[in-house]
């Protein structure tokens, strides 16, 4: 009896050990389908990050922005600043850069509406606006807008500060 307990112990030992055997494998072989799965959606599947869309999208920027369009000078503009105790004011110049010839001289002859426009915009800041790096390009987008709405169907390239003075 005792010689029978001992090879149906030994049979049931190796067969655990297949068992034991058989997860491994199958937990190894699902790592690596998984990890070869994976590198074959990041490479071939996956869309394309936005830093290298944006990078893409900065290039033909760049090739159009090489061309320097017609440029208009404005009149320096000189404002109060919504402050309430009313002592500080922005002296501003600005030049429009335009597609074309035609653009400069409809610009030209949109001129009041323009200067009235920037008055009325710049005179609804206050001084902490117009101080950092990013409320100075929150105006000239306000401005841009703005501008392109009065100048429809001609188009602004760029507006650029010439100056920008606040006391």
């Amino acid at each position: 009896m005792a010689a029978e307990k001992d090879p149906q112990a030994k049979e049931q030992v190796p067969e655990k050990k297949s068992k034991m055997l058989l997860f491994i494998i199958l937990g190894v072989g699902i790592l690596v389908l998984g990890g070869g799965g994976f590198f074959a959606y990041k490479t071939f599947l996956a869309p394309k990050p936005a830093a290298e869309e944006a990078a893409g999208h900065e290039e033909t920027k760049k090739e159009s922005a090489s061309v320097i369009g017609e440029m208009l000078v404005m009149e320096p503009f000189v404002v109060n600043l919504a402050d309430p105790k009313g002592k500080r004011y922005l002296k501003v110049k600005i030049e429009l850069e335009l597609e074309n010839k035609e653009a400069v001289d409809k610009a030209t002859k949109a001129s009041p509406k323009l200067r009235d426009m920037v008055i009325m915009m710049l005179t609804s800041l206050d001084f902490e606006e117009v101080m950092t790096p990013e409320g100075k390009i929150r105006v000239r987008d306000e401005l841009m807008e703005r501008f392109n709405e009065i100048m429809r169907p001609d188009h602004i390239k760029n507006i650029y500060f010439t100056e920008f003075v606040v006391q």
